[in-house]
């Protein structure tokens, strides 16, 4: 079981988070060399495919994701050279960090919520960013597929290292009829988003991430990366409809008219795409054999 960090939620103020999350274990050491070299701008294939190669079981889960249906590409890749040289250094890249996500929480139970419940409403929000991002000509539709993915990851911190707390949450949630977002604001002074941003900030995931997992509940004030916080916004919305709802409080009740005004979309134009967001979905619950 892992151990609780020494302060509760409730006492907890922003600007201490930074501090917070570092009684948190971080990622593994392969997962940290290969952001960190992922951020460099002159990266070379050879250099990403050698730390990946260091790690047999990170390779074979590369290579299995790469070569499902979620990428549709019809010949086998055998290699992570191959893979970056015909996918492109986006797709292994948001490969490697869900599969980093996938690990970090391998065995994480459903006492409190249902894990596949919770895995299924993170995919089908990324696969909802993913269409949407094509649909509406964004060209980032990898990492709007991967802050889709995991735009709740702060709700597992929680879960995990602040077992008290979250079953308080699940309770406000459930006995007042609340959103975990309103929840989360009526028991405290941080939410899963901002401690999903202080998470991935420590683990050295990309900025586009970081930004956008922050305001994905609002994302008029991202900073950086307004779109891809509007996507997972957007996404996160549609998922519920969609048969995809996330487990432990009611669907949200509205979409931020902000993040539609971001992509320049409205609610009808999403209704209309429902069936190839039920196309894409078909492949990317695959993902679901990694978690």
């Amino acid at each position: 079981m892992a151990k609780s960090v020494t302060k509760s939620l409730l006492d907890i103020h922003p600007r201490e988070l930074k501090g917070i999350i570092k009684e948190i274990p971080t990622l593994p050491v392969i997962y940290q060399e290969l952001f960190q070299k992922m951020q460099e701008p002159n990266v070379s294939v050879p250099q990403i495919a050698e730390i990946i190669s260091k790690d047999q079981a990170l390779t074979v889960k590369i290579l299995h994701l790469v070569n499902s249906a979620f990428y549709g590409y019809s010949k086998e890749i055998k290699t992570i050279s191959r893979a970056v040289v015909i996918l492109g250094f986006q797709a292994v890249r948001s490969a490697a960090l869900a599969i980093s996500v996938f690990d970090y929480f391998n065995g994480e139970d459903s006492s409190q919520i249902d894990m596949t419940q919770f895995w299924k409403h993170s995919i089908a929000t990324g696969s909802i960013c993913k269409v949407l991002a094509s649909e509406i000509r964004i060209n980032q539709q990898e990492e709007a597929f991967v802050v889709g993915l995991l735009h709740d990851t702060g709700k597992l911190i929680e879960k995990r290292y602040f077992s008290e707390d979250f079953e308080d949450l699940c309770l406000a949630a459930q006995e007042q009829q609340l959103t975990w977002f309103d929840a989360e604001k009526a028991l405290f002074q941080i939410n899963h988003a901002t401690i999903g941003k202080a998470i991935f900030r420590a683990w050295k995931f990309p900025t586009s991430v970081v930004d956008a997992v922050q305001f994905h509940h609002s994302p008029d004030s991202a900073t950086q990366y307004p779109q891809l916080a509007a996507l997972a916004h957007l996404g996160d919305y549609m998922a519920y409809p969609l048969g995809y709802p996330s487990p432990g409080a009611i669907p949200p009740q509205g979409c931020n008219e902000s993040a539609l005004k971001l992509l320049g979309i409205t609610l009808d134009d999403c209704q209309r795409l429902v069936p190839k967001f039920k196309e894409d979905l078909e492949s990317s619950l695959e993902i679901l054999n990694l978690v």
